[in-house]
């Protein structure tokens, strides 16, 4: 089995391009609005929410004036390729907050702790959201004892199936390919796992990112145009598709893989899937941080089944895939 790899910096790279959002001219979220499990509360207008299914608050403000960089060393820092160009990032720990300065839009103020996530004024409200939704949620999820996966989910007879993977490995193509035959997506790129008990997934918010390539002029049935950027196509979930955030019992964990000789399905011991999970787990750069994590990640492994997901990286192939999808969890 072919190992996974993302590289030294991924973990925060791949969250904080996890999930676009927008902002939208509406009124402020109320405590029936949810995703990754929280109920939001937002005097900021936020447009992609969930209704209902929410356990612990998260409140979600914007910043009266501009903060200063702290004076500690940070605990991390990060270049990514953004929309329009490259983004340098830097987290920050102050005893039990966080601070997450991005070079494209400043500075959030992330408190798990009391459940607040604070964004910085800004006049592009997608990757203000973008960043709202990428690593301070994480941090706030992890605070909670969940586990953040880079992947994407979908529900299948009402359980879960977690596509993980990492960037630009087709996990939203094959998402959109399950919206366009009736499924629920979960979530897109950030999925947040809760391993108390019964593995169970928490969904994000109801927002698919497509290439130009994948969008055919149109929106996918069940959705709509947002946006429409350079390289992404911005579609939101309609209402009568997006269901609440309640959590969904997990029924596989599924790598995608990629092969030329059709497509197939093979069981991974939870022994052989640790490396993956570990290379696609959000953890923080401590002693602490990694051992939570690999405590977390091991039991997911040892509860869930995972399988090796072998097909074309092709179009014309997704709705074979998703077939063979819906066979293993309905047989």
């Amino acid at each position: 089995m072919s190992t996974i790899s993302t590289g030294p910096t991924v973990m925060l790279e791949v969250l904080d391009n996890a999930v676009d959002t927008v902002a939208a001219a509406q009124p402020g979220c109320t405590l029936t609005s949810s995703n990754f499990g929280f109920r939001i509360r937002s005097q900021t207008p936020l447009r992609f929410l969930r209704s209902g299914g929410g356990a612990e608050t998260l409140d979600v403000t914007v910043a009266p004036e501009p903060r200063s960089r702290p004076a500690t060393p940070p605990l991390v820092e990060w270049t990514f390729r953004g929309p329009d160009r490259e983004v340098r990032c830097t987290l920050y720990q102050i005893q039990r907050a966080f601070e997450l300065w991005a070079s494209d839009m400043g500075a959030y103020h992330i408190d798990p702790t009391v459940g607040r996530i604070e964004m910085p004024e800004s006049d592009d409200a997608l990757m203000r959201e973008q960043r709202m939704w990428g690593v301070p949620a994480a941090l706030c999820c992890m605070h909670r004892g969940d586990l953040p996966l880079h992947a994407a989910a979908v529900e299948i007879e009402s359980r879960a199936v977690v596509i993980a993977a990492p960037g630009r490995h087709g996990k939203t193509t094959l998402a959109l390919a399950f919206q366009r035959h009736g499924y629920r997506v979960l979530t897109e790129d950030l999925a947040c796992c809760s391993v108390a008990s019964v593995p169970r997934l928490l969904p994000g918010p109801p927002l698919l990112r497509v290439r130009p390539d994948v969008y055919y002029g149109h929106p996918t049935a069940g959705t709509h145009m947002v946006e429409a950027r350079r390289n992404r196509v911005y579609l939101g979930v309609n209402d009568d598709r997006k269901g609440d955030g309640a959590p969904v019992p997990i029924a596989a964990l599924v790598f995608l893989r990629h092969s030329r000789d059709g497509i197939a399905l093979k069981p991974v011991p939870a022994t052989a899937a640790i490396p993956d999970l570990w290379a696609l787990s959000f953890r923080l750069p401590t002693a602490g941080g990694r051992a939570q994590a690999f405590g977390q990640l091991t039991r997911l492994a040892g509860t869930c089944p995972i399988w090796n997901l072998y097909r074309p990286a092709r179009l014309d192939s997704l709705d074979a895939t998703v077939a063979r999808l819906v066979d293993l969890c309905v047989r």
